[in-house]
């Protein structure tokens, strides 16, 4: 195999990316320093076995609600957990908090982001500088952070693109939703360089209510951001925002909406120019649609080519991650209700080149 004709990143910070499908996508499967975010894997690629359903073995709780009053003493009603990246060959997993209930509706309150962290991919620890990421600029108790894509750029950074929920003032109920940026060099101390995409701005496809981040990645000079749009285009639709810096997006257009669209989405470099989205789907039947595309075209999906029915009790938001070096896939799943654990649980299942299967 040629080499593919994307950006080459050689860093030594270090983010594994991977993606769902059984046979015919190739997955890059390298031993030492893997490039990421956009990079080109040169010779030597070999496909990898996507796991079925019946593959995955739950290793329980990785990260348990905080105590009452605590800013993570809930861990439902929110897109969450997010989205994980791996760093000189430790794991970030960022999560959504609230502190309790609005006394109006029931719904979270004072949501904000953290991060927890681990060697192994399976134990964790919250990181004591939590929330790292927070938004309430009128002081509502329904502002805060509801998603989060990431990726890392060129300079080895990582850029957390977050669902920045804005009220009018103190008292409304009435709220909507930016993008917002934050940048970071360790992974947990950020920068936040405001909204990059808002609302309201009648040149945002799905503009009037609320959009969210839910994944992003940088490739051929370009920075890609998937999102959930509730606006003129109807509820829970799919769009991506493109441009040539990280901060400016400003050609936005629709990938998805035939389906409400609830989270997953971040993107997996899987070779040959294309990126795989694991999209969660349909608040009803509750299931995952893993989804291909081309670097160059984030907005043309394919058809799906795995379909997983969601983990019993009700999990739903989800990350996959595939570790190449310890040959292993990573799930990381919230439940969406108290009732069903206010937690998120691990899944691994075995990486297996598709030369091995038998």
């Amino acid at each position: 195999m040629g080499r593919l004709n994307t950006v080459l990143w050689a860093a030594t910070l270090i983010m594994e990316i991977t993606l769902m499908k059984r046979k015919s996508l190739t997955i890059p499967f390298t031993i030492g320093i893997l490039a990421f975010a956009g990079a080109a894997f040169g010779d030597g690629l070999r496909q990898v076995e996507i796991p079925k359903q019946p593959d995955w073995t739950e290793h329980g709780v990785v990260i348990e609600s905080g105590k009452s009053g605590s800013w993570d003493a809930r861990l439902y009603g929110q897109v969450s957990p997010s989205t994980v990246v791996k760093k000189n060959g430790v794991f970030y997993l960022y999560y959504v908090g609230a502190s309790g209930n609005r006394s109006t509706d029931g719904g979270p309150k004072d949501r904000a982001l953290g991060v927890a962290i681990s060697s192994d991919g399976i134990h964790f620890t919250k990181y004591s500088g939590n929330p790292i990421v927070t938004h309430q600029p009128a002081k509502n108790v329904e502002e805060g952070v509801f998603s989060a894509g990431g990726m890392i750029d060129k300079n080895g950074d990582l850029l957390l693109y977050y669902g920045a929920i804005w009220a009018e003032n103190t008292s409304t109920e009435e709220v909507h939703c930016h993008v917002a940026l934050a940048q970071s060099r360790d992974a947990k101390s950020f920068k936040d360089y405001g909204y990059v995409l808002s609302w309201n701005d009648r040149s945002v496809w799905g503009y009037g209510d609320e959009i969210f981040p839910l994944g992003a990645y940088y490739a051929n000079g370009k920075y890609n951001v998937y999102y959930v749009a509730k606006g003129n285009v109807g509820a829970w639709k799919l769009g991506v925002a493109t441009g040539t810096s990280k901060d400016k997006l400003t050609n936005t257009r629709a990938a998805l909406t035939k389906r409400q669209i609830i989270g997953g989405c971040d993107p997996i470099f899987i070779g040959g120019h294309k990126i795989a989205l694991f999209i969660v789907c349909d608040f009803d039947k509750n299931y995952i649609e893993v989804r291909t595309a081309n670097l160059n075209s984030p907005e043309k999906l394919g058809d799906p080519v795995e379909k997983y029915h969601m983990f019993g009790p009700r999990y739903r938001h989800t990350v996959v991650y595939l570790d190449r070096q310890k040959k292993k896939w990573f799930m990381y799943q919230a439940a969406d209700r108290a009732k069903n654990g206010n937690q998120i649980v691990v899944r691994t299942a075995p990486m297996i080149p598709v030369n091995e299967l038998k």
